[in-house]
């Protein structure tokens, strides 16, 4: 009978929303069989201060988006954040746009929990798509690299 109270107690809770089911923490995924090859595409690949970085994507592709720096600092663009009801609406939605612009001036991401601008230091950045760039599983990563001057267009 306490189990059968308890279970009572805790889906009422879960229906009001007052607990949180464990399964709602866990980023869903898409089934293998349902992803296929995603073609990625950056351009131009070699940007200035100011310039716009175009991302061209097949779709669906993965939800996550992030950008690496030249000194290895992961920036998220796009990512599961389930706190978060409107950046978890926009994580869902991504995997429909076909094009990204991303102004090298002011693209800002998530790092540690702050945010900051992304393009910030001369060198390589690679930009990485997938639908879970959080694991090492074997989920496939797509990437591109561009090179980045902070300088303004001479």
């Amino acid at each position: 009978m306490k189990l059968f109270i308890t279970l009572l107690i805790t889906i009422s809770l879960m229906l009001s929303g007052a607990a949180e089911t464990p399964a709602q923490q866990i980023k869903p995924q898409r089934s293998t069989a349902g992803r296929a090859r995603v073609r990625f595409d950056c351009s131009p690949r070699k940007l200035w201060r100011g310039d716009t970085l175009l991302l061209t994507m097949s779709v669906p592709h993965g939800r996550d988006l992030a950008v690496v720096s030249p000194d290895g600092k992961f920036f998220w663009l796009r990512s599961w954040e389930p706190e978060n009801r409107e950046v978890t609406a926009q994580w869902f939605a991504f995997e429909n746009v076909r094009r990204l612009r991303l102004a090298t001036n002011e693209v800002a991401g998530i790092t540690n929990d702050n945010k900051g601008l992304i393009f910030t230091k001369t060198g390589w950045y690679r930009i990485r798509l997938s639908d879970n760039l959080e694991t090492d599983d074997g989920t496939p990563v797509y990437e591109c690299k561009v090179y980045y001057v902070h300088k303004f267009r001479p």
